[in-house]
């Protein structure tokens, strides 16, 4: 029998980029996917409610915690080899979910699930860089934008769509086909790239990983007055902790996160992400306070409103991605950012007696900004990173995401409890400050792709 005739090098790469975009999806909308289920869990696994948010948080803990140590570990043992074993296991995470009898072994298979979203995630910005070529690069990385930002904001949808014609384990079962015809498609196609030689810095990962998940449980703390001392010591503990990952990663000769990496065009495209992310975390904790509990929206009507913010970014996203292929990334970074400081504006100035449209063309406005800054700025990240460092470049960037929209969450709770709000509502004038810094964030995140834009 004579062999299979090998497929064209555009098919082989397109066929590539759908393994890495599948298994970007499934990691992504898994973060979120379950939220809507937590009552039904409560009541079927006879857990305490309080206690079923571990079964989010425990996802986001784990993912984050792994993310700067599976970037290194992807330039040692080689993407593919990490693509392989990273989406098999979030597989069969899923089924272990499912399966779960009760809710500490429900939460154990989610620590699992977020160990191999980090493993998946630290695969295919890199893989873009060897088999896109250069002038292709911004398209992708638009379409990679677009795949996490639908994952990210599709999961409450997706998941309450499933609960009403499924009992809540098919919430984890529909990741059994996507998973599968990923890792068929990873292992038939996903090009081996040769890893780079030398060491492991395991106890580097291990101070990165403590410092994360200490500034994460320290930021969650910051709204309930009852933890704020615990929270402060856990932030505290992790400045500690992040001088002390710096001063070791300046002596290894194998780092985890190379620190030559942060230089002038990498470090502000990071800072400018962060002010994006910064922004849009606090739009998403507190606008559902200010549409249910000042507005008297439902909760249905409340996702509503959202909608346009993640529509916009998947038809904006890729197109975006494809412009920064032509014009100046910087250009339309700052483009974007302005639009987006301008849209957190209009949202903070939003009258309780609103039109629905109203509503609806000011999120879509946020939601346009960020999908124009967004595809550009990843571009300009990931080029002036060195194709060696790609993986820790990448790492870096999703570690940013998670962090940062996590700040913004907890500057949520900061405002909340600075200006006493309450369960019983008036959280109309705190959503508008919230509003209001979310913008002036962004807005310093503009300011900085100007001074990018100037230099370049």
């Amino acid at each position: 029998m004579s062999a299979p005739t090998p497929e064209p090098p555009a098919v082989r790469r397109n066929l590539v980029l759908a393994a890495l975009l599948a298994a970007t999806f499934m990691a992504t909308v898994d973060a979120s996917i379950v939220n809507v289920a937590l009552p039904t869990l409560a009541r079927e696994l006879h857990a305490p409610a309080s206690d079923t948010v571990w079964v989010t948080t425990a996802f986001l803990l784990a993912a984050a915690c792994c993310i700067p140590a599976t970037a290194a570990l992807g330039d040692r043992v080689g993407r593919r080899r990490l693509f392989l074993l990273g989406v098999p296991l979030f597989t069969l995470a899923s089924l272990a979910c499912a399966a779960a009898p009760d809710l500490g072994l429900l939460v154990a298979a989610r620590v699992v699930q977020g160990v191999a979203s980090a493993l998946v995630l630290a695969v295919p910005i890199p893989v873009y860089r060897h088999v896109v070529p250069s002038e292709r690069l911004g398209s992708v990385l638009g379409l990679n934008a677009m795949t996490v930002a639908l994952g990210t904001s599709a999961g409450p949808t997706l998941g309450g769509a499933l609960l009403t014609v499924a009992p809540w384990p098919w919430l984890f079962l529909v990741n059994l086909p996507i998973g599968l015809v990923a890792t068929v498609l990873g292992w038939r196609y996903l090009p081996g790239v040769p890893p780079r030689p030398g060491g492991f810095d395991a106890a580097g990962s291990v101070w990165i990983a403590a410092a994360i998940a200490c500034f994460l449980l320290g930021v969650r703390g910051l709204g309930d007055t009852s933890t704020l001392p615990v929270s402060g010591a856990l932030l505290v503990l992790t400045a500690v902790l992040v001088v002390l990952f710096v001063r070791r990663e300046a002596r290894t000769p194998h780092p985890v996160v190379p620190l030559g990496l942060f230089r002038r065009p990498f470090t502000l495209a990071v800072l400018t992400a962060s002010c994006s992310f910064f922004g849009q975390g606090t739009a998403f904790v507190a606008l559902p306070f200010l549409f249910q509990e000042s507005f008297g929206d439902s909760a249905l009507r409340s996702a509503l409103l959202f909608t346009p913010w993640p529509l916009v970014i998947v038809v904006l996203a890729p197109l975006s991605g494809r412009a920064a292929d032509r014009v100046d990334p910087t250009l339309l970074a700052l483009g974007g950012l302005t639009v987006l400081a301008g849209g957190l504006v209009s949202l903070a100035l939003l009258p309780p007696d609103a039109p629905t449209l109203d509503v609806l063309l000011r999120t879509a406005l946020c939601g346009a900004g960020f999908a124009v800054f967004q595809s550009p700025n990843n571009r300009q990240m990931m080029s002036a990173a060195p194709l060696v460092h790609a993986g820790a470049a990448a790492g870096v960037l999703n570690l940013n995401r998670t962090v940062s929209q996590s700040v913004g969450s907890g500057a949520v709770s900061v405002v909340f409890v600075a200006t006493g709000v309450g369960a019983g509502g008036g959280h109309g004038g705190a959503v508008t400050v919230v509003l209001a810094l979310g913008a002036a964030v962004t807005a310093v995140g503009a300011g900085l792709a100007a001074v990018r834009l100037r230099g370049s």
